[in-house]
């Protein structure tokens, strides 16, 4: 408690968060930015000045302004978790297409309001010009209440326990009524009912509140492994030190004399007098050189990996280009151009596909529809990961086969999964351990091959 503390504006904070609340952006699927923000980022601002810059716990998120850290991975997550659940799926489907953006939205306010008691039960925050403690209940957000003055923090000897009340009451603050006018009962009934900072489920467990907390367990468990520093693994091969060279350094044409009696191959060092240099030179490249005479053995070529092949093959097109185009300065220096052989010229056959990327967004509108931000990053983290070798999928007569256990490496459950098909009618079969997606869907996944 000796070190005095400054506190953070909201705007310095949300401006530190701006990436996350994107991310939060993109899932709220707002038609424009004003009803973003006078649905969900007045929210979060109004979190921001109440946390400003309080620690959450002495063990977890306990930097300055760790609390609203929390907050905002929380809403993020439930936003991520909220996109792969059916709610009031006992309704009819004219009343669910109503009541399931109420439900959404009920999930993000419910988890931007269920760690604002946090902080005051681990630690006392004392304003340190008149030694007056914080009380959120008498002097409302602690942004607010301490203005530009320096503060004090102390641990508590014991948490104090969690109270339900104590937390919807603190809601009031964050929450307007105006935003909660626009909810049916059953919505605000279940969102009052997720406001909850229990850490397991307390008898009948309402969807929203499933999903809440399921969301502030990830949050958790995220900061846990960074705390440990564990990180997941880079997803792309690093190329050679060889390849890398070959990339970045410049390759010029290599002039010879030109003579009409010279039978040396196109792919020889330069040459500065009648005579030839003696010494051994460079092989030509498989890629450009003519077939030559059969006079003798030729030595074995060197085996290169097939990236490297390309660039060398790259290169010697760069160089066999500018000796044909570029301009003769002396009718003495005359460049000739190596010579092509026909039946070594690639096909357009026979030219390899460029690799996929990932299914494109347009791709992915016409297959999945609006909204569903969670389906679209699985569809693309599969196909990058299957891309690269990291996982494998298999083809059928009719569809692509992907393993359950591969699921749920993705944010989602193959419950989870299987509903979001069979509901856009891309599930072929659901037997054993293998989901089945029909060819149109799998196609974004991984090519059908032709053969």
């Amino acid at each position: 408690m000796s070190v005095a503390h400054h506190p953070l504006r909201p705007e310095a904070l949300l401006a530190t968060h701006q990436k996350r609340i994107d991310l939060v952006r993109q899932c709220a699927n707002e038609s424009t930015q004003a009803e973003f923000d006078r649905k969900w980022l007045a929210v979060l601002q109004r979190c921001a000045a109440w946390f400003s810059s309080v620690p959450l716990t002495p063990e977890l998120h306990a930097e300055p302004g760790g609390a609203f850290r929390a907050t905002i991975e929380a809403t993020f997550y439930a936003m991520r978790l909220a996109g792969g659940q059916k709610f009031a799926a006992d309704l009819t489907s004219d009343k669910r297409r109503r009541l399931e953006p109420q439900y959404i939205y009920a999930v993000f306010l419910a988890a931007a309001c269920s760690a604002l008691d946090e902080p005051c039960r681990h630690f006392e925050f004392t304003r340190a010009s008149d030694r007056t403690q914080w009380n959120p209940a008498a002097h409302g957000a602690f942004g607010t209440w301490i203005g530009d003055g320096e503060y004090l923090v102390q641990r508590r000897a014991a948490p104090l326990k969690s109270e339900r009340m104590r937390t919807a009451m603190f809601a009031q603050t964050v929450i307007s009524p105006e935003l909660l006018s626009d909810l049916d009962t059953a919505v605000l009934a279940d969102l009052f009912g997720a406001i909850n900072p229990e850490k397991s489920p307390q008898g009948f467990e309402a969807l929203v509140h499933k999903v809440v907390r399921q969301a502030m367990d990830v949050a958790v468990e995220f900061e846990r492994k960074a705390q440990r520093g564990v990180f997941a693994p880079v997803k792309f091969d690093v190329p050679s030190a060889v390849h890398v060279a070959l990339e970045l350094q410049p390759q010029r044409a290599a002039p010879v004399v030109a003579d009409s009696t010279d039978t040396a191959s196109p792919g020889a060092a330069t040459v500065e007098t009648a005579a030839p240099a003696p010494g051994p030179t460079a092989p030509p490249s498989p890629a450009t050189a003519p077939v030559p005479a059969a006079t003798g053995p030729t030595p074995a070529s060197p085996q290169l990996s097939q990236s490297l092949l390309d660039a060398l093959e790259r290169s010697e097109a760069q160089a066999a280009s500018a000796a044909a185009t570029g301009p003769i300065d002396n009718a003495a220096d005359v460049v000739r151009a190596p010579a092509v052989d026909p039946s070594q010229m690639p096909t357009a056959s026979a030219a390899p596909k460029a690799g996929r990327v990932g299914p494109t967004d347009d791709e992915l509108n016409e297959l999945l529809g609006p909204g569903s931000a969670m389906m679209r990053e699985f569809f693309r983290a599969l196909a990058d990961d299957v891309a690269s070798g990291k996982a494998k999928v298999t083809w059928e007569d009719k569809g692509l086969t992907v393993q359950k256990r591969l699921i749920g490496g993705y944010g989602m459950t193959s419950d989870t999964l299987v509903e979001q098909l069979r509901k856009r009618s891309l599930l072929l079969r659901a037997a054993g351990n293998d989901i089945c997606i029909v060819e149109r869907a799998g196609r974004l996944i991984m090519e059908r091959p032709t053969a």
